[in-house]
């Protein structure tokens, strides 16, 4: 099966229903059924002005002031469509008396008739409408935290370190070697071979003590997340483009869509770039129980992604087309979404502490955030090879942004009330019995740029790398050395 880039959206993403081929609109619909949506588009409208600003300050290509007039002529073509069944209404109660003059009959049938074809004219208009409505709303980003900084990125921590580094000085005595050099000398990593089987993509041989150390990462990463509560899961490496889209997977700029994701011939499924879009669309259309949240989950995959080919400090293992991930997800009530983004955050700061990693850690600016998060913060690892911190691990709160997407809703405790939901639920809700969950993420383990970090800070003068304490046992060693 081939595959290729995710560009559906490109092509017919802005397109009426009416123009697309049977099989095309099949194939639409089959991938989307039974998901409902609901971006609160009255909200939006309300508050056009703060949502446009927000779209400015995320430099998304969003258009705040064309969704509101979309869903002004949504909302005129509702009102027409409700007039006309009325009028059709009133027309069939009064056919059914029994004392109508029979001279005023034709011309009731005949009026009928018409108001028949008007509506399903307006109806089929209204679909198509709504359809356009729709691409360019999903495009809208999350709210964005007063805790993010608008252009810079902003250190808010040190992770095994005193000190930030600058990284406009020399690598320590001279002798460090990046990962690339070390892993070659050691007979570990065999970037060359992998031309023959996968071409020039950013792919990569382990090898030995090198696959040994994958899966060491990977058992540490899961067992330790399993521990804080978190529910294991193997989750699909491949997932239905229209939950990946749902997820808020859009790259900002629709042209660069083709370098995102990989799509597989004559489907709708893609390889997913992240175990977050199997997971989120699990819960698509599930209303839970308050009591039963928040629900954290730790997943291993594989992942997938079309990354700009890179070389020098951009290289190696770095951006790879394929590697493997253990992420952490939860789904939470408003209320414990903020606690639980916290939680994630400290368990990746143990993680790293524990492989004896220096690191910073770091608030994401708006600029630099995709459309699904509320807040992001990064921890990035100094890698003596590239002369800079590379970025190892994320956190994100992404609210309901996802959620009212894959319609995954709770019912409150308290049955009958919106008070004890906080206020921005019960303004964007739309419904005093449910709510929108919401959903968070973050990295345990990102197992190619941690290995990175581990084999440059930890190598040794004579070519090897310590083994950090806690991977010991899986390695069954304590230096990893040329055989």
């Amino acid at each position: 099966m081939m595959i290729r880039a995710c560009t559906w959206s490109t092509i017919i993403g802005g397109l009426p229903r009416r123009f697309l081929s049977r099989g095309t609109r099949h194939q639409q619909e089959e991938v989307s059924l039974g998901i409902k949506m609901n971006l609160n588009l009255a909200w939006m409208a309300e508050n056009i002005d703060d949502v446009a600003t927000n779209i400015k300050l995320r430099n998304s290509d969003a258009d705040a002031y064309k969704v509101k007039q979309l869903y002004e002529e949504v909302v005129g073509k509702k009102k027409e469509c409700e007039r006309i069944r009325s009028e059709r209404k009133r027309i069939a109660k009064e056919m059914s008396n029994k004392s109508l003059e029979p001279d005023r009959r034709p011309g009731l049938i005949a009026a009928a008739k018409g108001l028949k074809q008007d509506l399903a004219k307006e109806e089929a208009s209204l679909e198509d409408l709504q359809e356009i409505l729709n691409t360019h709303a999903t495009r809208i980003p999350n709210l964005t935290s007063p805790e993010t900084p608008p252009i810079e990125e902003k250190l808010i921590g040190l992770i095994n370190a005193v000190t930030e580094r600058d990284v406009t000085e020399d690598i320590g005595d001279g002798t460090s070697e990046d990962h690339m050099r070390i892993g070659r000398k050691l007979g570990i990593l065999d970037f060359d071979s992998t031309s023959k089987v996968a071409g020039q993509s950013h792919a990569c041989f382990l090898k030995g003590d090198a696959a040994l150390l994958e899966l060491a990462l990977v058992n540490f990463a899961l067992s330790y997340v399993q521990k804080k509560g978190f529910v294991p899961v193997i989750t699909p490496d491949i997932a239905r483009r229209t939950i990946i889209e749902r997820c808020g997977f859009n790259p900002k700029n629709q042209e660069n869509l083709d370098s995102q994701v990989y799509q597989l011939e004559d489907s709708d499924l893609c390889l997913i770039g992240t175990s977050e879009i199997p997971l989120a669309g699990m819960m698509s259309s599930e209303l839970l129980d308050e009591k039963t949240l928040p629900q954290k989950y730790v997943a291993y995959s594989h992942c997938f992604r079309r990354e700009a080919q890179g070389s020098g400090t951009e290289g190696g293992l770095y951006r790879m087309h394929q590697f493997t991930k253990v992420e952490m997800f939860a789904f939470s009530s408003s209320r414990q979404s903020d606690s639980i983004f916290h939680e994630i955050l400290e368990i990746q700061r143990e993680i790293f502490e524990l492989l004896e990693l220096e690191c910073r850690v770091v608030e994401m600016p708006a600029i630099d955030l995709g459309a699904p998060a509320y807040r992001k913060v990064d921890i990035e690892a100094w890698m003596p090879g590239r002369r800079k911190y590379g970025e190892i691990s994320s956190a994100s709160n992404c609210l309901d942004y996802q959620s009212r997407r894959l319609d995954i809703r709770y019912r409150p405790s308290e049955m009958g009330s919106n008070a004890s939901l906080p206020d921005d639920d019960k303004s964007r809700s739309g419904s005093g019995k449910t709510a929108y969950v919401h959903t968070l993420n973050g990295t345990a383990c990102a197992v190619p740029r941690t290995m990175i970090a581990i084999m440059e800070q930890h190598q040794t003068p004579d070519g090897g790398v310590t083994v950090p304490q806690v991977l010991r046992p899986f390695l069954q060693k304590d230096v990893i050395t040329l055989v």
